[in-house]
């Protein structure tokens, strides 16, 4: 098995809490990339679970292993903790419920190579129980980088970025998400973001599936064998379905309880346009939103309400 390199050229953050059934499909789906020059940091929000013994059962000298010694509730502090350590030129983040196909990594570098961007991510695919929810690709006409949420375990970027933009922020002072405040900053500071047109990341989020539930089973298992049988022609039938999915929400007979969802959406946009992003006020309402949804979450994932 490959060595880990003296300067990697990407360094992957995989920021994980008690869920190693998860993290070990997570972590097979990095190491069947065909891009082998990468280093792994898989960092525990205080773990109790057998996580590092997942981790070490694969005897790759890529990954490296550390617990956090005080639960942090946030993908933040141990995504910083894996910055510090970083020793790649590009930084790239994986949930330990997520999947890579594997041209991930490999496409993502020639695309930021090739454009010089700052910030770059692929198509991804969400998943719930029912099946392909929807997909996130770039944001539609009219929208920016700079209230767009893509799933942190598509971002590339380069090292360099988090020296001038600044660490992951603290979630508890924060009215919207580490993620995308993350993003935010990125784009304000007038860095180039980059879509990159393939479709190369799964994602199930946990709040979906009841990842900490006692009967949990990890559907990313299927379509991790599927992508070991075939990669290419998983991704065809996604695309496929995606597409699908896509022409049945332009369908001018739109769902009454869709439709009042997407005025209301409008309408908020609007009202912020209105007030102003940093609209004192509005920052109130997204602080009291975000955490009210963020208790809402752990509940819907099985863990108990967090308490700093």
């Amino acid at each position: 098995m490959p060595a880990a390199a003296d300067n990697p050229l990407v360094t992957v953050i995989i920021a994980t809490y008690n869920s190693a059934q998860t993290l070990k499909l997570s972590i097979e789906s990095v190491l069947a990339q065909d891009f082998a020059d990468y280093e792994v940091w898989i960092v525990g929000d205080a773990c109790t679970d057998h996580s590092r013994q997942v981790v070490e059962s694969f005897a790759d000298e890529r990954l490296h292993w550390i617990n956090l010694a005080t639960n942090s509730g946030s993908q933040g502090v141990p995504n910083n903790e894996g910055i510090r350590r970083a020793r790649g030129e590009y930084i790239a983040y994986l949930g330990h419920d997520d999947l890579w196909f594997p041209w991930h990594l490999s496409g993502l570098v020639s695309f930021i190579q090739k454009t010089n961007a700052d910030l770059v991510h692929p198509l991804s695919a969400v998943f719930s129980p029912a099946g392909l929810e929807y997909t996130v690709g770039p944001p539609s006409n009219g929208r920016t980088y700079e209230n767009y949420f893509v799933f942190p375990s598509c971002w590339l970027h380069r090292r360099s970025l988090i020296e001038e933009c600044g660490f992951w922020g603290d979630h508890f002072k924060l009215g919207r998400g580490v993620d995308l405040d993350l993003m935010r900053r990125v784009y304000l500071s007038g860095k180039q973001i980059l879509f990159y047109p393939q479709l190369s990341m799964l994602k199930f989020p946990s709040a979906r599936w009841g990842t900490y539930a006692a009967d949990f089973q990890p559907p990313q298992a299927k379509y991790l064998e599927a992508m070991k049988r075939d990669s290419p022609g998983l991704q065809h039938e996604l695309l496929i379905e995606a597409a699908t999915l896509l022409a049945r929400r332009t369908n001018p007979k739109m769902p009454v309880r869709q439709a009042l969802r997407q005025l209301i959406r409008s309408l908020v946009h609007r009202a912020i346009d209105f007030c102003g992003i940093d609209n004192r006020f509005l920052e109130r309402v997204r602080l009291w939103r975000c955490q009210w949804h963020r208790r809402r979450a752990r509940k819907k994932r099985g863990l108990p309400p967090f308490r700093p």
